[in-house]
């Protein structure tokens, strides 16, 4: 499995394994047990989390059936969890909003080192920008947790690059790497100035819904039927999965990507892991880039 470094001390498998679903998998512990050894095994040694997955519910869940469990596992992985997102009703609130205060930020990394059972993560991430957010507060918040060894590196998620620039410029550690939406359904961060804001960090970025949530496989509206045409075509050509082919074409860019699976299905996580092997040629990128807008290159 191929690395991607976000530091002299963190590497990335390119492949992590998504934690958003846990709860509602309908697994038991010790199908999750075996699910995380499988992954850690093929070289998935990356594992996404955020308190709010869940309804708060599924750092709990990976901490009581993995780490508890099996507390060696911890030095085989790299943790990654989140901060800055309140649900409805947490503390009584009427509606969802985000919170990137120190004190929230504090509170929420303590919660949930106990729920993950760790006494710290990798890589820890402002999960939304928080409008209300006074970015001297929200950097003395990171600083904090990486003095306190309670998180060993801090990023952001779903940040724009002038919403990376204000918050770098109150901070003295860097961000290593920004979470966003990428995927043959949603090709804006490609253009929108993301991309070309993490070269010029020289950080890479990781992919949320990196197979599009799944309108790719089942809709029956025109962009995805256009989508599947070509993507199975590939495939074929391939021999593989319109899976692999879809991880495939966000490897290929040099950006540098880690893709995070949404699944607790091993076929599909392995589909993801073959798909850092898989080369598309230029003109099958641009076959599936034309296929998602609608229009070729000018």
């Amino acid at each position: 499995m191929k690395k991607i470094k976000l530091s002299d001390r963190l590497e990335l498998s390119q492949v992590v394994m998504g934690c958003m679903r846990i709860a509602d998998a309908g697994i038991t512990e010790q199908e999750l047990l075996t699910l995380v050894e499988t992954c850690l095994d093929m070289g998935v040694t990356s594992i996404d989390h955020a308190p709010v997955y869940g309804g708060y519910t599924c750092e709990k869940i990976f901490g009581d059936a993995v780490l508890r469990k099996r507390p060696e596992l911890r030095e085989k992985m790299q943790l990654i969890t989140k901060a800055g997102i309140v649900c409805p009703g947490h503390y009584g609130n009427k509606t969802i909003y985000y919170n990137s205060t120190r004190e929230e930020i504090l509170r929420e990394m303590d919660e949930s080192l106990e729920k993950l059972g760790t006494d710290h993560v990798d890589l820890l991430l402002i999960h939304r920008p928080d409008p209300l957010a006074d970015p001297a507060e929200t950097a003395d918040a990171l600083e904090t947790v990486v003095k306190q060894g309670k998180a060993l590196h801090v990023g952001v998620s779903n940040f724009m690059p002038s919403q990376m620039t204000m918050l770098q410029s109150y901070l003295n550690i860097p961000l290593v790497t920004n979470q966003v939406e990428l995927s043959v359904k949603n090709t804006e961060n490609f253009f929108n100035g993301v991309v070309d804001d993490a070269f010029t960090r020289r950080i890479p970025l990781m992919a949320w819904s990196p197979l599009g949530g799944g309108d790719v496989f089942r809709s029956q509206e025109e962009k995805y039927v256009r989508l599947r045409g070509v993507l199975t075509e590939i495939a074929k050509g391939h021999e593989t999965s319109m899976d692999a082919v879809m991880y495939a074409w966000l490897f290929m860019h040099p950006v540098r990507i880690a893709a995070l699976t949404g699944t607790m299905n091993v076929d599909r996580i392995k589909a993801a892991a073959e798909a850092a092997d898989l080369k598309l040629s230029y003109d099958e990128w641009y076959q599936i880039l034309e296929a998602s807008r609608g229009f070729s290159v000018p």
